[in-house]
């Protein structure tokens, strides 16, 4: 394992920026799993900063020196143990992904950032990618991904937009560092179908969508029946005008969630277009309502009521070009 990925990351990184990289000799202090599963050393002036767990992931964040020094909290490099059976299709999908289509799988979004590069090894069971902001502002991301039995391993390094470069030598040597115990190892057998495991992702992703805005359309109601500096007639389009269309959002939703699950056949690529263009309406009407809210709280919430729709509304054309 350390070899394969060594070769692989070297490789990535000279393609990258041009310069001649070698894996760094590392420090005494090493991340260990909590079930001794894998490890990885960490390169000099590198410390573990926190372990943790993050939406049922266990994590953990390597940080260095210039973390601290800089007040900005990176660069650093987050590590998470993704228990999820993960097929090796997934990352051949992202590989072949050079603008960002489906963003879902990335985490990021393709009108921020662009990809740089993205390398997927031989077996298809580890890809490297480097993602950098459009506008060059922000942060970049720089990781690999590695398939294991368990599912796999993200270690995502983050730094400034335009440092990526300065640190590149330090996550070569903690990339190439990592040691998976046999007992982790990838198994094919357990690695389930590619299909399922992109239905799954995107209907979790519509889940936390339908979620968001309900509690969004919550918090609003809340607004509306309080005592504020709300105007009645900003109250009359929260509670009339608001409220329709984020349900029409809403139930836009539930059929997309529905369509999802199902079979990729050419009616369920007409409706997925249909209630794309729906949610796209709802996001384009709460959009109008928003020009008629003053108060800053009220305004907000239907600001990002619209994003909500808007993004379900991406998620749809992403499921439409997936090759299911």
């Amino acid at each position: 394992m350390r070899i394969l990925l060594a070769s692989l990351l070297c490789l990535f990184l000279a393609g990258c920026s041009g310069i001649p990289l070698m894996p760094g000799s590392g420090s005494s202090n090493t991340l260990t799993a909590q079930d001794g599963s894998y490890s990885i050393k960490l390169a000099p002036d590198w410390t573990i900063k926190e372990k943790g767990a993050e939406h049922g992931r266990r994590i953990a964040v390597l940080a260095h020196k210039d973390a601290v020094d800089s007040g900005k909290g990176y660069p650093t490099v987050i590590v998470r143990e993704v228990h999820e059976p993960t097929p090796p299709g997934v990352l051949e999908l992202m590989a072949r992904d050079r603008n960002l289509d489906f963003a879902e799988l990335w985490n990021v979004s393709k009108d921020k950032y662009q990809q740089k590069q993205a390398l997927l090894d031989g077996s298809s069971r580890m890809l490297s990618y480097w993602l950098a902001p459009v506008d060059g502002q922000g942060v970049e991301y720089y990781a690999a991904v590695v398939l294991t039995g368990f599912g796999r391993i993200e270690m995502i390094g983050v730094a400034q937009a335009g440092t990526v470069p300065k640190y590149m030598k330090d996550f070569n040597a903690m990339f190439t560092s990592l040691d998976v115990e046999s007992k982790a190892r990838f198994n094919p057998a357990q690695a389930g179908d590619t299909a399922a495991y992109l239905q799954r992702t995107y209907s979790a992703a519509l889940a936390r969508e339908q979620e968001g805005l309900r509690r969004l359309m919550s918090e609003t109601a809340a607004l509306v029946t309080a005592d504020n500096g709300i105007s009645v007639q900003e109250k009359g389009f929260l509670s009339g005008a608001y409220v329709r269309t984020t349900n029409k959002a809403l139930e836009a939703c539930l059929e997309l969630a529905e369509t999802v699950a199902k079979p990729r056949t050419g009616e369920a690529k007409a409706a997925l277009q249909h209630l794309a263009d729906r949610l796209d309406g709802a996001a384009t009407d709460l959009e109008t309502i928003q020009l008629n809210i003053r108060e800053e709280q009220a305004r907000n919430a239907v600001e990002k009521s619209a994003a909500r729709s808007r993004r379900m509304a991406g998620l749809a054309r992403e499921v439409l070009k997936l090759p299911m």
